[in-house]
């Protein structure tokens, strides 16, 4: 896959069919999007490609509350499996003051070489968000570039959206979350030390620290799954700031691997939340922590184990 960090880089290789969206959760409803024009590339034998884009330096007024859901290293690796093989994700400082006939000029017809245009019914673009699909097709089609507008997906009658999936995530509701993503919420942050307590009470965790623009989880315990050496093994993962032991400041993700023992420090591993299982709570003693979190596993492997089977059965 093509990628391309900033406007003035991107350069064409042909004609082809672009998915244009912020796509910051690649949910189910994003991926009806791409996959559109995934789909119209193959029919028309065009590259089939994406506009994104991130906010590190900047972001639009409407996605003030974003943190995010999928990292990008992430998110590029699963637009490349979906079919992708052009995607160009500036900053949103990169284009936010271009005019609407700009972005469309510049981006989608220069630097994309756009023949369709994929889009969500909701689909805004140029200064100020000035630019809606209706204007969209109207300077697109004076530029021989058609657009394809795809309908929003529903889930229980309601739009699947990012902002729902926060609000689902932030209320520990990790299931409901996954099926609007379209799979288990997960993360990959790299493995850093912790105070090795896991390990005088026969419960070895690996910790990982969430970056401040994150999404916020649900302080608590979940039934999760691991991926070590690409195998998924059952696990049992707590959110929060380990009140028995540190009460840091910084939101931490502590994960006892099922069955695992090994080095994992410095490596980046997937860690999937399953189901909510119960607050984050402190306790008197080390020794209660250790009995607790012996219980939290045994409550965890059945919902990991099934979990692990039906992915490995597909």
């Amino acid at each position: 896959m093509r990628v391309f960090h900033t406007i003035a880089e991107a350069a064409p290789t042909g004609r082809s069919a672009v998915a244009c969206g912020f796509f910051d959760g690649l949910h189910i409803g994003h991926a009806a999007v791409i996959g559109r024009a995934v789909e119209r590339a193959g029919e028309a034998g065009l590259t089939p490609g994406v506009f994104t884009f991130t906010i590190h330096s900047g972001h639009p007024a409407r996605k003030c509350d974003n943190c995010e859901i999928i990292t990008e290293t992430k998110k590029f690796h699963m637009l490349e499996k979906w079919g992708v093989r052009l995607l160009l994700s500036p900053d949103f400082t990169d284009f936010s003051a271009m005019p609407p006939e700009e972005f469309v000029d510049e981006v989608l017809v220069r630097r994309l070489g756009a023949a369709v245009v994929c889009c969500g019914d909701d689909f805004r673009f140029g200064r100020d968000a000035a630019g809606d699909v209706p204007m969209l097709k109207t300077l697109c089609a004076a530029r021989g570039v058609e657009v394809d507008v795809v309908p929003a997906v529903l889930w229980g009658g309601e739009r699947v959206s990012s902002t729902r999936i926060r609000r689902l995530l932030g209320e520990g509701e990790v299931e409901t979350a996954g099926e609007l993503l379209g799979r288990a919420f997960g993360y990959d942050f790299t493995v850093v030390h912790g105070k090795r307590l896991g390990r005088t009470i026969d419960s070895p965790t690996i910790n990982q620290r969430f970056p401040a623009d994150f999404v916020r989880l649900r302080h608590g315990v979940y039934a999760a799954a691991a991926r070590v050496d690409g195998v998924l093994r059952p696990a049992v993962t707590n959110i929060g700031l380990r009140p028995t032991v540190e009460n840091a400041s910084a939101v931490n993700s502590e994960t006892y691997i099922i069955g695992f023992s090994g080095d994992l420090y410095g490596q980046a591993v997937e860690v999937r939340l399953l189901r909510f299982l119960r607050g984050e709570r402190k306790f008197p003693s080390v020794e209660e922590l250790k009995r607790q979190i012996q219980a939290d596993a045994a409550a965890s492997l059945p919902v990991a184990e099934r979990y692990i089977a039906e992915k490995n059965g597909k």
